[in-house]
């Protein structure tokens, strides 16, 4: 058996695009493709081709052209990738052309570096090396690209805001947009899951290709009821593995470790309600609000009466603590009962155990959310867990819910103003971490929402 070393370039980048990477003889043309996709960061939207000449210059004799049988379009000639292995093709050869996307014409050169004897242990495709990312799909060509960055890059210009907002709309907020980027680890992690699922490390009934398989799990680890495993299962798989990549180069999938005194402030709010309600329950008055001196204390306490105009001490006049309590019973944490308010049983429990109470409050996040508001729900945790600036994080939820198929009630592009309708319950939760009662008040990298954030994503 043979193994190829094979050197991959896109011709026409300045500078060059290339990847080197070693593919066992055995592997189908067909799967070539997908690892070619995989290396250079395309997302397979658009036709593809093997030629084995040049298809930049005029043919000198007889060309053979090997595409996908989805796409047959009956020329004389046409073979089909599923039928051909590397070796039938490279046995004898000394390069490979792929072309991708005819409109823009990217065309690609693959080179022998080497033939070596196959070894055993290693996974049938393996990337050793290379240089800048792939360009951005529908970019117009090596010429496009290259005036798309020059534009990008010039502040001054007169297309700068729009290309730099056509950029960000394309390549969406998980891949990077910087031309020199080339995640090694990443990538090759992605042609394990395609190429070696059993010794990736990944479950094999996860979808998302996120969820370790058990005896890689740590405590902590995501599993296939995660929120954000179910957000991944749902994307096309180009940009699920973007997502992938950023997850795991990001860190945010690790393990939160989160200390009681850490966990006890970022839920402060809910840890004073459910204090403040106790085992046995609150009376509520006639009207059925919460008693004027345990709003009073409750303001007090979480330092909201510091600035409060106003006594503070009526549920129906105070509406961070009227927020709270409603938020609360939408979460699962508390109920009224026979003119009382009540813990949940699972609240009970996790009395004096402010770890346990995070736990609820991430996980009540998510309840009474529809599927939509669920997904928009993980978008945006996921992009005040990744540092995206509080403007940007609308941008995240709007590419993913549009990935995830979820359309505008208008059926046009999604506005920061559908975002917001979107995420809202999601939002009132968050507007409460660290003891805020207006999200306004929070620093934009508050680490208590962040830390927050990942933990809700599991």
């Amino acid at each position: 058996m043979t193994r190829f070393r094979l050197r991959v370039s896109l011709v026409g980048s300045e500078p060059e695009i290339w990847r080197v990477f070693d593919i066992h003889q055995n592997v189908r043309l067909r799967m070539l493709h997908i690892a070619l996709q995989t290396m250079m960061g395309w997302r397979e939207s658009h036709l593809h081709a093997f030629t084995d000449v040049d298809p930049l210059s005029p043919p000198s004799g007889p060309v053979r052209r090997w595409k996908s049988p989805d796409f047959d379009d009956q020329m004389d000639g046409t073979l089909s990738e599923d039928d051909f292995l590397v070796g039938d093709i490279l046995g004898d050869a000394e390069s490979l052309w792929y072309e991708y996307d005819f409109g823009d014409g990217w065309v690609h050169r693959i080179d022998v570096v080497e033939r070596m004897p196959d070894e055993a242990l290693l996974a049938p495709v393996v990337l050793l090396d290379g240089a800048g990312r792939g360009p951005f799909e529908d970019s117009g060509g090596p010429h496009g690209y290259a005036e798309k960055l020059t534009i990008a890059a010039d502040p001054q210009h007169p297309e700068h805001e729009e290309i730099t907002a056509w950029i960000r709309a394309t390549v969406g907020p998980w891949a990077p947009t910087s031309p020199g980027a080339f995640d090694l680890v990443g990538i090759q992690g992605e042609l394990n899951l395609l190429f070696n699922p059993e010794e990736s490390g990944i479950s094999p009934m996860d979808m998302s290709g996120i969820v370790k398989s058990d005896r890689h799990r740590r405590p902590g680890d995501v599993d296939e009821a995660s929120p954000i495993a179910s957000l991944a299962s749902a994307l096309p798989p180009p940009i699920r593995a973007e997502l992938r990549q950023r997850l795991h180069a990001s860190g945010i999938l690790e393990p939160t470790d989160i200390d009681a005194e850490t966990a006890a402030r970022i839920v402060r709010p809910f840890v004073w309600l459910m204090d403040a309600i106790g085992p046995d329950g609150l009376a509520l008055t006639s009207a059925g609000w919460m008693p004027p001196a345990t709003v009073l204390a409750g303001m007090t306490a979480l330092g909201w009466a510091d600035d409060w105009i106003g006594k503070g001490n009526r549920e129906d006049l105070t509406p961070p603590i009227a927020n709270l309590r409603e938020t609360a019973q939408r979460m699962g944490l508390v109920r009224v009962q026979k003119g009382r308010l009540l813990l949940s049983a699972a609240a009970k429990t996790a009395l004096n155990d402010p770890q346990l109470q995070l736990r609820l409050v991430a996980t009540g996040l998510y309840r009474k959310l529809r599927d939509a508001e669920t997904d928009a729900a993980t978008l945006l945790l996921l992009a005040i867990a990744d540092g995206t600036p509080r403007n940007d994080r609308w941008q995240t939820v709007a590419f993913g819910l549009e990935m995830c198929g979820w359309q505008s009630a208008s059926g046009r592009m999604f506005t920061p103003l559908d975002i917001d309708h979107a995420t809202f319950q999601a939002r009132q939760v968050l507007d409460l971490i660290g003891g805020s009662s207006r999200g306004s008040r929070r620093r934009a990298d508050d680490p208590d929402l962040a830390l927050f954030a990942r933990e809700a994503l599991r």
